[in-house]
């Protein structure tokens, strides 16, 4: 304690200011009593704002013992104080306010710079190497991954069906009967590239496309009485380059698949497993990053993808819809049709608190939302 002149017992306090070059403690008249400097600006700065007992802390702590009373202007230097036994809480949002609009000066006092042309620069690279941090951090998250695959996934199925019309129609001019014959588009571009004309078709070939034995022989009968004309072979070669498209397009789409399973598992897994993988992600895509939406409520959840439905309801006064992508969960679609807004309000509340669970447990799996939405 210090003694005044008029023998008053007046309290000893000084400010500690985190700034962003380091610490600062200054006395009552704003002189300054100790400084000490980051050196690595930007990662002590994030992580004494994370709550981190940096050398940096321990170091003043040691030298403000002397002090009854301690006023910071970050909450978490205030929580150390305390544990270390000393009398600390955050100054006044005053008091803040005038620290950040004499940020320069201050940076200055601290003997952080010589003067404060040199403390706006050091405080401009500061920002910028925060700001290329945080980008940098933000496009490693996983979760923006999995909206990009996705979003691939998706394009690619446009191309693959695209391609493959196309493929078809056109091989279709020297082979018309096998269009009914072979639904599966990855077969049809297997035997289109493989084969070339009909006349080269072969049970093995059939074989290696996946084609049973009685509808292989149906194909082969159906070469050789076929209604189309001949294909010039520079038509198809072209045809058959379409096809190989469609082929490599659809081994591509299978890896981002499996990709797409596995990166789920990593990042959502109780998301995933109330919504399968690709449901999951899309929901995570159209709400922006996983935070987003573990942060919306679940009426928002449910109507994801019906933008355009819900706005003409508030636009026109038409009833809401029910549900957006969450139809594609087989509770909703295979219910029935009076009883999907139920349950796609069901689904919708499981998915937030599944998405908040992979959120603040980082991955871990709990068994238990999926249980309770069965029930």
């Amino acid at each position: 304690m210090a003694i005044s002149k008029n023998n008053w017992i007046m309290p000893k306090y000084c400010f500690v200011v985190l700034t962003e070059l380091g610490l600062a403690v200054f006395d009552g008249n704003n002189n300054l009593i100790n400084s000490v400097r980051f050196s690595n600006p930007v990662d002590s700065f994030r992580l004494v704002k994370s709550g981190s007992k940096l050398p940096e802390i321990v170091q003043l702590i040691d030298k403000l013992n002397s002090y009854d009373d301690i006023l910071v202007n970050e909450p978490t230097l205030a929580f150390h104080f305390r544990q270390a036994g000393l009398n600390s809480h955050t100054m006044s949002q005053e008091k803040q306010e005038e620290i950040q609009n004499t940020k320069p000066l201050l940076i200055v006092s601290s003997k952080f710079a010589d003067s404060e042309t040199q403390a706006m620069q050091l405080l401009r690279n500061f920002a910028i190497e925060l700001s290329s941090s945080k980008v940098k951090e933000t496009s490693e998250r996983l979760d923006l991954h999995i909206i990009q695959s996705i979003n691939a996934l998706d394009e690619l199925d446009k191309i693959i069906n695209t391609i493959g019309a196309r493929m078809r129609e056109w091989y279709g001019l020297h082979f018309p009967e096998l269009d009914n014959l072979i639904q599966s588009l990855t077969a049809y571009a297997e035997i289109v590239s493989r084969s070339g004309v009909r006349a080269n078709l072969t049970e093995e070939i059939l074989e290696n496309a996946g084609i049973q034995n009685r509808k292989s022989e149906i194909i082969m009968d159906a070469a050789k009485r076929s209604k189309g004309g001949d294909i010039a072979p520079e038509n198809l070669a072209i045809v058959k380059n379409l096809a190989e498209q469609v082929i490599s397009q659809s081994e591509l789409r299978r890896i981002l698949s499996d990709h797409i399973e596995v990166s789920m598992d990593n990042v959502a897994p109780n998301v995933k497993e109330l919504l399968t993988a690709t449901v999951g992600a899309r929901i995570i895509a159209k709400a922006g990053s996983l935070n987003k939406l573990a942060f919306m409520p679940s009426s928002t959840i449910q109507v994801l993808g019906a933008e355009k439905a819900l706005f003409r309801s508030l636009k026109t006064g038409a009833r809401p819809p029910k549900h957006g992508l969450l139809f594609q969960h087989p509770l909703i679609h295979s219910s029935p049709r009076w009883q999907r807004g139920k349950i796609a309000r069901a689904v919708a509340s499981k998915v937030a608190i599944a998405a908040r669970i992979d959120l603040y447990r980082h991955g871990g799996k709990d068994s238990s939302v999926s249980v309770r939405l069965q029930k």
